[in-house]
């Protein structure tokens, strides 16, 4: 049985878990400088994301801000897709992730290559009504 194949038919039967991160503290976003930039909110890294048990898409506002974001993990032969929407204050690092399973995460550790998650995010200032878009495809590493 190739890896390939065996990533197709694994990746389905997996379950994942995806929710909107918001960190109560701001200290985090001192040490991280925002990278693919909007004007309202920015990924904090566009690097490849290290497969853990939680795997965050990192981003920070502005301004406070409501996000919505659609985030997808991409296999040959498979895709998940996630939509979600909350709230992100100004300055804090927070933003999708997920968290595989033990047979999907057990993959993407052997096969890091393999996958990719596409993450797109809308941020809207409550305030003004001013709206932002950003989107970046990241591949995974060990």
């Amino acid at each position: 049985m190739s890896g390939t194949s065996r990533v197709g038919r694994i990746v389905t039967l997996a379950a994942v878990a995806c929710a909107l991160l918001v960190p109560a503290s701001t200290a985090v976003a001192k040490d991280r400088v925002a990278t693919k930039s909007g004007a309202l909110i920015n990924y904090v890294s566009t690097a490849k994301l290290k497969v853990s048990k939680k795997i965050l898409v990192a981003v920070v506002c502005s301004v406070n801000c409501n996000l919505k974001t659609t985030t997808t993990i991409k296999a040959k032969g498979y895709h998940q897709t996630f939509q979600l929407s909350g709230a992100l204050q100004a300055g804090v690092v927070g933003g999708p992730f997920f968290e595989p399973n033990g047979p999907l995460l057990k993959l993407m550790k052997a096969h890091p290559g393999a996958f990719k998650v596409v993450s797109s995010i809308t941020a809207t200032d409550p305030t003004t009504g001013a709206t932002d878009a950003i989107a970046h495809t990241f591949k995974l590493k060990r």
